[in-house]
């Protein structure tokens, strides 16, 4: 890692600190004592996340491609991602309608943007208690009855692009509750941007909105079943497209 590319990466982290730290000053203080409506506060954060992710490109020539994009459906719906990068987090804002996450709670940790990220009231779980499962059954249908997407990385932690870790079940029961679609999405963001402070190279970041389960084909697979399927068809795209970056 050259000299030159950790100074665009320091540039970048910069520039995206003090965009966090405008959007904090500007936004959230008024929020919180105003107690500005839930599209408001979202539409703040999607004019966040576009600059944060073109930031990413000017900086550190991270651009991206997706394809599938007419494959989304028009009501609300899960959507279940691979996790590789700290990118993928602030990308989905970009392609999927009004929407709410399910994150850990460790993330509210970080100052200005953690605390930025409490005013749109994600479903944040303790990764290690019991009962974030229950927890998300919980939240997501209130989310969904509210007329939000939901997103969720199903292997619950970020990995490397050549790793896989089994899929949580909860997505598929909340599915199954909720009577809505699952969108399945894969990308190769690990490969530019792994887990961890430094972004490794520039490039195309490849997305791929694999396809759509519908609800039919919810109620009448097992939970379990799904599950395993929704694993290798999204570990499937993801490997592919991890070895299409390395030829």
């Amino acid at each position: 890692m050259t000299i030159i590319w950790r100074l665009r990466v320091l540039i970048f982290y910069t520039l995206v600190s003090i965009a966090t730290f405008i959007t904090f000053i500007i936004c959230y203080i008024p929020m919180t004592f105003f107690n500005i409506n839930y599209d408001i506060r979202y539409k703040i954060g999607f004019v966040y996340s576009h600059v944060f992710i073109w930031l990413a490109k000017v900086t550190c020539g991270l651009n991206y491609q997706v394809s599938g994009l007419d494959k989304l459906p028009t009501t609300p719906s899960i959507v279940l991602s691979n996790h590789q990068s700290f990118w993928d987090n602030i990308f989905m804002q970009i392609i999927i309608p009004e929407h709410s996450w399910v994150l850990k709670r460790e993330l509210f940790n970080i100052p200005l943007f953690g605390w930025g990220l409490r005013m749109v009231k994600p479903i944040a779980v303790d990764r290690n208690a019991n009962i974030s499962v229950k927890q998300i059954l919980t939240e997501g249908q209130k989310k969904i009855l509210e007329g939000l997407w939901l997103i969720i990385f199903p292997e619950s932690t970020r990995l490397k692009p050549e790793e896989t870790k089994k899929f949580k079940p909860s997505a598929v029961k909340l599915a199954s509750i909720t009577k809505v679609p699952i969108v399945m999405i894969a990308h190769n963001a690990g490969v530019y941007w792994p887990k961890g402070f430094w972004i490794k190279q520039p490039g195309i970041i490849k997305v791929t909105i694999i396809d759509v389960i519908s609800v039919e084909e919810i109620e009448q697979t097992d939970v379990r079943i799904l599950t395993e399927k929704i694993e290798h068809v999204i570990n499937s795209e993801k490997q592919r497209l991890f070895e299409e970056t390395m030829v």
